[in-house]
């Protein structure tokens, strides 16, 4: 099984692989666990990947896309690929990439939800200063307003869940990487769920989707 998550920020497919996952046996690659798998590996390339985290830069395309092919396409039988491609270079890179092996995607999954959702879900998430557990403001909140129900400390606004940030990632979502959506309908890959719906029926329906993307029947 090789297949593609795509979705906004706030859509979960980074939950849905990791139930996908657990569920179908295959290994959950997303983005920044690949990065720092590369990085511990202590190869030229990991070090290179490194500099542009610690700088605060983005990876470019190229690099994200030989860290995707060393660490997974070349390692990995079966995977699901979780924020990777972003663009619509790294979706041609990895195209490219499986050719050269005689190998194709499956299928590629997109976690559909409105941006008014994706931003009501990504602004309201809260973090413990103390022992880092996650909450929700209103899907899943602290039995006492602002205090971790785990240690007791104090609970503040994720550094990456501010409005400002929420949007600009909104932006980059629609710019780079609405695109691909268009790229893999014209190679009929893509497969579209409701991400508005409870994640248990998420997990229903993409289950059901994977199963199908790898029968004999889709693959003939």
């Amino acid at each position: 099984m090789k297949v593609v998550f795509l979705g906004p920020p706030g859509a979960g497919k980074g939950t849905q692989a990791d139930r996908m996952a657990e569920a179908l046996d295959v290994h959950h690659a997303s983005t920044g666990d690949t990065f720092r798998q590369a990085i511990a590996a202590g190869t030229r390339l990991g070090r290179t990947v490194q500099q542009y985290l610690d700088s605060g830069a983005l990876v470019p395309d190229e690099l994200t896309s030989r860290v995707v092919e060393q660490m997974v396409v070349e390692q990995e039988e079966s995977y699901i690929l979780d924020g990777y491609p972003r663009t619509l270079q790294q979706a041609l890179d990895l195209e490219r990439m499986l050719t050269e092996r005689g190998q194709r995607l499956d299928g590629v999954i997109y976690f559909d939800v409105p941006e008014e959702v994706a931003v009501e879900r990504l602004t309201g998430r809260l973090m413990c200063t103390e022992c880092g557990a996650n909450y929700h403001r209103k899907f899943m909140p602290p039995a006492d307003n602002m205090i971790c129900d785990r240690c007791g400390g104090p609970l503040k606004v994720r550094s990456d869940s501010s409005a400002a940030v929420v949007q600009e990632r909104l932006v980059q979502f629609r710019q780079k990487t609405l695109p691909l959506l268009t790229f893999y309908e014209e190679r009929d890959l893509l497969e579209r769920v409701d991400a508005t719906a409870s994640p248990e029926e998420v997990s229903e329906r993409t289950e059901q989707l994977l199963r199908e993307m790898v029968a004999p029947q889709r693959r003939c």
